[in-house]
């Protein structure tokens, strides 16, 4: 048998070039939707970052209790992920991320009516299980939407749009606050995210079959490209051999490779969402800027992180090579953290905020897809609740606690952010020995493919070929 190139995998499991170029693509307007719904995820989760200097002002919280209030959303987030992977695996997912989406409209204009510590722990934990129960089952909805090749820039286009959420929260929350003062920006970003609820349960169904708009071309299309992409694929049925939810919890808890990617995940989303609770109040605090400079000059970063969502999901789609990607990218964090730490031009500064945030987010990109190529789709929603929930969500915890304590402290950035990157840099070296499992996985799907279209040469009588 020849030797199985990088493009085998997209000929084998996917229809001819000619059907993908005619093929409808109703797919993308509910991609679009999902897209929508990560916008307003980050722009939800960032008006919090920008008001902590004004709530610490005006409440006289110490750096500890700032650090809780950011982290205790993740707390909220854990759970809800967790909770909403199961539900995605077991329930519906357009009706629970329905009632969810609009739960967490109503807790982001409630936070402007906080005045204690205690209102804003009850408050942003429920806000994180609203917005954790949505972004999980938006993962499985794109893995049961998607071909298989167009997985990687889907979710880099998903991750990215969130990234547009942070950057246009950046410019109205903070032009928001200037006007109306923190409590009142609340109150408007709750209310505007209803835009979103309306079209997400307009545009959104669990499967292409289940959509009155999608047509059976396009149904036929990515059901058959799925099937044949699924890890647990039969070639000789020509099916999927169905795994019970029980089974594919013990696949997950028992394999080596699903823990690497857990443990890099932590370091990953730790130094995402470290960067996204603490940046705004580190140009405030620490280089003097106002709340709207802050977001002038964090537009950029951003804009970089959207460039590295999509162009990991580019390289890991074009290569095949995702937790090579996720490797690279997490290695060189670490260094462009600290060397941020180290500048005080503003030129360089903004510069090195740009590289970390690209490739932090080229980063996340990877691992997450991987959960979709390597592991078995009935359990797709809680890979990702334990991956992205839990080990992704301790990050979250973790880190705005650690950062905080530091200022505490030193009154200073330095030591939070240098420790955070350092940790991303580390916990990359886990993925090595999941690169070499990838590749396994990758030969195992190529050589099935081969024995499928084998047994469709002969002719088939009843059922099976002679």
């Amino acid at each position: 048998m020849r030797k199985t190139e990088p493009g085998d995998r997209e000929t084998l499991t996917q229809p001819s070039v000619l059907s993908l170029r005619h093929a409808p693509r109703f797919r993308f307007v509910v991609m679009g939707a999902l897209w929508l719904t990560a916008f307003f995820l980050f722009l939800d989760r960032v008006n919090m970052s920008l008001a902590a200097p004004y709530i610490m002002d005006e409440l006289g919280l110490s750096g500890v209790e700032t650090g809780f209030i950011l982290s205790v959303y993740y707390w909220g987030y854990i759970a809800g992920q967790i909770g909403g992977g199961i539900a995605s695996d077991r329930f519906s997912i357009r009706g629970w991320a329905s009632v969810m989406f609009f739960s967490w409209c109503v807790l982001t204009g409630l936070t402007g009516a906080c005045r204690s510590v205690a209102q804003f722990a009850v408050v942003r934990g429920l806000f994180g299980v609203a917005e954790g129960a949505v972004a999980n089952p938006v993962n499985k909805l794109e893995n049961q939407w998607l071909l298989p090749h167009e997985r990687g820039w889907v979710y880099g286009a998903t991750v990215g749009f969130g990234y547009v959420g942070i950057i246009a929260g950046m410019l109205l929350v903070g032009w928001s606050i200037n006007i109306w003062g923190w409590r009142a920006m609340f109150y408007g970003t709750g209310t505007l995210t209803l835009l979103g609820v309306g079209l997400f349960r307009l545009l959104v169904y669990d499967h292409p079959r289940e959509h009155p708009w999608v047509s059976q071309a396009e149904r036929s299309l990515i059901e058959e490209a799925l099937t044949k992409d699924r890890v647990t694929f039969d070639p000789q049925r020509g099916a999927v051999r169905h795994l019970s939810f029980a089974e594919g919890l013990r696949i997950l808890a028992g394999h080596w490779a699903f823990w690497c990617i857990c443990a890099c995940m932590f370091f990953t989303l730790g130094v995402s969402f470290t960067n996204l609770s603490w940046l705004p109040g580190y140009l405030v605090k620490e280089r003097g800027y106002t709340v709207m400079k802050s977001g002038l000059y964090l537009a950029l970063p951003y804009l970089a992180a959207l460039g590295g969502a999509l162009s990991g999901g580019y390289l890991g789609d074009r290569t095949g090579h995702r937790s090579a990607v996720g490797f690279l990218t997490s290695l060189l964090t670490g260094p462009a953290m600290i060397g941020l730490m180290h500048t005080q031009d503003v030129n360089t500064t903004i510069l090195l905020m740009s590289v970390a945030l690209f490739l932090n987010a080229a980063a996340f990109n990877a691992l997450a897809v991987l959960l979709f190529d390597l592991f078995p789709a009935e359990v797709v929603g809680v890979a990702a609740g334990v991956c992205i929930g839990l080990f992704g969500g301790l990050g979250g915890v973790t880190g705005p606690l650690v950062l905080g304590y530091s200022y505490d402290h030193t009154r200073s950035f330095f030591w939070g952010f240098c420790g955070i990157g350092l940790g991303a840099t580390l916990g990359s070296l886990v993925l090595v020995p999941v690169w070499f499992y990838e590749q396994q996985v990758k030969r195992e799907k190529a050589e099935r493919g081969l024995m499928r279209r084998m047994p469709e040469e002969r002719p088939v009588i009843h059922g099976r070929a002679t």
